[in-house]
């Protein structure tokens, strides 16, 4: 049989495992990110960027989001804004938001321009990034694509 400290402990060193990550709210320890996105070279404003975690133990109630300002950078946002992300590894996705036509409609506006579609979901996005315990700025998301219309 095995002694009680050591069964205590065993127990101790379980609880410890799982909590490990968590604050004292259930919540997951963010990090702050900061990135870029640019396409063609030229800062993208007003884009929304979205983490999506590829380890199940990194998912939070919605992914850590942003939207990029004119110089086309961003700070992410978990819990409350810009507190960051927790650490592990991403699929990001990269999107103008799709607006409503008019109050109630299931009608969506046409975007004069939009990203290239790969870019747009977490399934077929071609970035992945691994984000540290600790603050991370990340290198620019170089998006490639079509000439945007000009003015856009």
């Amino acid at each position: 049989m095995f002694p009680r400290t050591s069964v205590r402990l065993a127990a101790l060193a379980v609880f410890v495992s799982v909590v490990v990550g968590c604050t004292g709210d259930g919540q997951l320890k963010v990090y702050p990110v900061t990135g870029q996105v640019l396409y063609n070279g030229e800062p993208l404003k007003g884009v929304d960027v979205a983490f999506h975690p590829t380890d199940p133990k990194s998912t939070t109630s919605y992914p850590p989001h942003a939207t990029t300002d004119n110089d086309g950078k961003f700070s992410l946002t978990t819990y409350v804004k810009d507190d960051g992300a927790p650490a592990g590894e991403f699929k990001v996705a990269i999107a103008f938001a799709v607006q409503s036509a008019d109050d109630g409609s299931d009608q969506v506006k046409k975007l004069p321009f939009q990203v290239p579609a790969k870019y747009q979901r977490k399934e077929s996005t071609p970035i992945t990034v691994t984000l540290k315990p600790e603050t991370n700025t990340l290198e620019p998301f170089k998006l490639e694509g079509p000439p945007r219309p000009k003015g856009k």
